[in-house]
């Protein structure tokens, strides 16, 4: 058994996991703050928890996703 500050596995990243999540990061450091910034990290992690639950369809789309879909998606969900 792993030390007691050690977190569960099912709330480690993966590597495939955490590129997703560093591309999403790179795309909001270039924005000015928003809620769709919040929103897009719930819907990362969402479909993190469905993937590991075995449904992977939407993982396979999200971790194909480029900086540049990732900015579409936050500019279609920011305030105009």
């Amino acid at each position: 058994m792993g030390s007691k500050h050690e977190a569960p596995g099912f709330f480690r990243l993966s590597k495939d996991e955490e590129a997703v999540i560093n591309e999403l990061a790179a795309c909001m450091s270039k924005k000015a703050p928003s809620p769709g910034m919040e929103a897009a990290f719930d819907y990362v992690g969402r479909v993190i928890a469905r993937r590991r639950f075995g449904y992977a369809s939407e993982w396979r789309q999200l971790a194909s996703w480029t900086e540049q879909d990732w900015d579409r998606w936050l500019s279609a969900t920011s305030p105009r």
